[in-house]
């Protein structure tokens, strides 16, 4: 099983949408693909109409050494029987505050996933947006990084402050010093906007690879009431074809 993380230190730069599209790209290729939600504002489990109360058998449970395949599910407002998430609560606040204290803190999610890598082909873990105990621990999971960037000053500001991050995590042999950043996604794009331009060149110059670009659209958060990924609810918009496309490179 391949894992990949979703991540960048600011929010609103369309992290959880990405990762159920490609997630969802990628079951639509036929692969079985488990995302897991480690956000405790539980955004990736809503986008999925999945709010329910699952008892602790979630993110939570899985962080607290529960069974992994207990806390999988499919995702309920998809007609697919390959495709599912480990949901998240408001309680993950809590869970990550006893995480703090435990032994081997940064590897929990790692050898909780490690024990569902029979039953999928990938993984795309949503992380919340700072940089925390849980955002440690999804980089140190994680055999590749997604960043997902809107083209806007700050979120670029943020960038550097993340891929130091990920260096120093690389850099650390008891960490993950096999992890590589996949590529960056532009988001949330308007290239009529001169300073958005001014970013979306930048984002071309940060010495790892640059996969992508998604525009500003008005159907990708109408579909997230519909408990749908785009490339699903409209498969032949520009925003799913760009999904598509990204999801068709990974291997």
């Amino acid at each position: 099983m391949k894992i990949i993380t979703f991540t960048n230190q600011k929010g609103g730069v369309a992290k959880t949408t990405s990762t159920y599209n490609i997630a969802a790209a990628k079951a639509m290729q036929g692969k079985k693909v488990l995302m897991a939600d480690l956000d405790p504002q539980a955004s990736l489990t809503i986008s999925c109409g999945m709010e329910k109360d699952y008892m602790g058998m979630n993110i939570c449970g899985l962080l607290d050494g529960k069974d992994p395949l207990e806390c999988a599910y499919t995702v309920d407002s998809l007609n697919m029987d390959n495709l599912y998430i480990i949901p998240s609560d408001i309680d993950l606040a809590e869970t990550e505050m006893r995480l703090i204290s435990k032994p081997a803190r940064e590897k929990k999610l790692k050898r909780s996933l490690e024990k569902l890598s029979p039953y999928f082909d990938y993984c795309f873990i949503d992380c919340p947006p700072q940089l925390s105990i849980l955002t440690i621990n999804a980089l140190v999971a994680a055999d590749e990084i997604i960043i997902p960037c809107k083209t806007d000053f700050l979120a670029y500001k943020g960038l550097k402050a993340l891929l130091s991050t990920i260096r120093e995590i690389k850099n650390d042999p008891d960490l993950n010093p096999s992890v590589s950043v996949m590529g960056i996604i532009a988001t949330i794009y308007e290239k009529k906007v001169n300073d958005q331009k001014d970013v979306w060149e930048l984002l071309h110059e940060q010495g790892v690879p640059f996969i992508g670009t998604i525009k500003k659209s008005a159907d990708t958060p109408r579909t997230v009431y519909q408990g749908l990924p785009v490339v699903i609810s409209n498969k032949r918009s520009e925003v799913a074809q760009e999904y598509i496309r990204i999801a068709e490179t990974i291997k």
